[in-house]
């Protein structure tokens, strides 16, 4: 009898140890969804598209512009900008280096287009994206340009138009949970990154 006793304890025992890994399994599984959640209902996604007709003015003008398409607000702590692989440090050397007249130097096509942008020729309207927090759904117009009426700086509006199917943008951005990301346009990739180092010349 006390053999069976022990084989029936020996058992019962087995049976707890096997329930309390389950248990121990299932918590933690559960544990790992909830946080997988969580991360979902806050993740941000943030986009960049370009265009040459504003639906809020109804005019012809270019804008640059980014947004959040996610859930969740993103804390976006970089945006660099290339054109034709080689890095732009700002807005106006972007213009510069696409859309002044061929035969210059790099120190006269800067100073004609800054003539243009500074010479009442056309309106130049840029934001800040850096270090901003987007909501979800928000969307800013960091690049605005309308359509100018005079010559010369509608030459310098259609050569932009035209260069702005080249730019490349990076954008590292995190969420709430500090979870973070690296979006590269017009590849339309996302890589997640364990922070956001800004490069030089970002925007």
């Amino acid at each position: 009898m006390a053999a069976r006793y022990r084989v029936v304890e020996l058992i019962v025992a087995v049976c707890v140890v096997v329930i309390s890994v389950a248990s121990l399994f299932v918590a933690v599984y559960q544990g790992r969804v909830m946080d997988r959640t969580l991360a979902a209902s806050v993740m941000p996604i943030m986009d960049y598209s370009s265009g040459n007709f504003s639906e809020m003015h109804q005019d012809s003008r270019i804008e640059l512009d980014v947004r959040n398409n996610g859930l969740g607000p993103a804390q976006v702590h970089y945006l660099a900008m290339s054109y034709q692989g080689e890095p732009s440090t700002s807005l106006a050397r972007l213009m510069a280096d696409c859309c002044a007249p061929e035969g210059m130097s790099q120190d006269e096509r800067q100073t004609y287009v800054g003539q243009i942008l500074s010479g009442g020729h056309t309106n130049l309207i840029t934001e800040i994206v850096g270090g901003r927090v987007f909501a979800p759904q928000q969307r800013i117009v960091f690049f605005a340009m309308p359509r100018p009426a005079n010559p010369e700086a509608l030459a310098v509006w259609e050569a932009f138009d035209n260069a702005r199917y080249d730019l490349e943008l990076e954008m590292c951005y995190c969420s709430v949970l500090e979870d973070c990301w690296i979006a590269r346009f017009p590849q339309q990739s996302r890589i997640a990154v364990d922070q956001c180092e800004p490069p030089t010349g970002s925007l």
